[in-house]
């Protein structure tokens, strides 16, 4: 099955829990202040903008989390993440985020790029391509590259790999690319919910 395959399912799952959530909270947003926008406003431009910088993350785990998306969801016949701004929508989320939050994400870009200066002496951005993939395979797959290590039972890479894979699908998913990829074809959202049409249940 390919890559893409495995994340649309993982996504489509994750969705049905996103919405589960959301009908169980719906009164916590009905009762949040409403905010007028302009019926043009579009928020991606911000994420578009030339001179765009990140508001969480540093220059350089920026480029860093980029890079590692690309590397996730390359680009083939369809957009990769890193076309897809999945690095930016990431860093605009994380800004607001909670603390603990901010700081999983860190700790975990830390330990990858640790690990390529453990193995190879050099950061994760200025090792070759084909050791960067060396290195997530090791840290997707702990216990079959037996170049690198016996078995154990808690590794701490393969939590670290697989947070930032669930940011970059959960980013990349929800981006426009990523739903024309899951069949989306770009028709604005229905109009206002009426209500049942059927007469007899009026009074349910």
């Amino acid at each position: 099955m390919k890559r893409r395959d495995l994340f649309r399912r993982s996504f489509l799952g994750a969705v049905g829990a996103a919405l589960s959530w959301a009908s169980g909270n719906a009164g916590n947003f009905l009762r949040a202040p409403s905010r007028e926008f302009p019926s043009e406003y579009d928020a991606s431009k911000l994420l578009r903008d030339e001179n765009w910088k990140p508001k969480f993350f540093t220059e350089h785990q920026n480029r860093l989390f980029a890079h590692l998306s690309e590397l996730i969801i390359p680009e083939t016949d369809t957009p990769g993440a890193k076309s897809a701004l999945v690095n930016r929508f990431v860093d605009h989320l994380l800004a607001a985020g909670l603390p603990e939050t901010q700081k999983e994400v860190i700790e975990s870009l830390s330990y990858i790029d640790g690990e390529a200066y453990l193995r190879f002496g050099k950061g994760f951005l200025d090792i070759s391509e084909e050791s960067q993939i060396e290195i997530l395979n090791y840290l997707a797959y702990p216990h079959r590259l037996v170049t690198w290590q016996s078995n154990r039972s808690e590794f701490a890479g393969n939590m670290h790999f697989n947070r930032i894979k669930e940011w970059v699908a959960r980013a990349y998913w929800t981006s426009e690319a990523g739903m024309r990829t899951l069949g989306w074809d770009g028709s604005p959202m229905h109009g206002p919910f009426t209500g049942c049409p059927h007469p007899e249940n009026t009074h349910r």
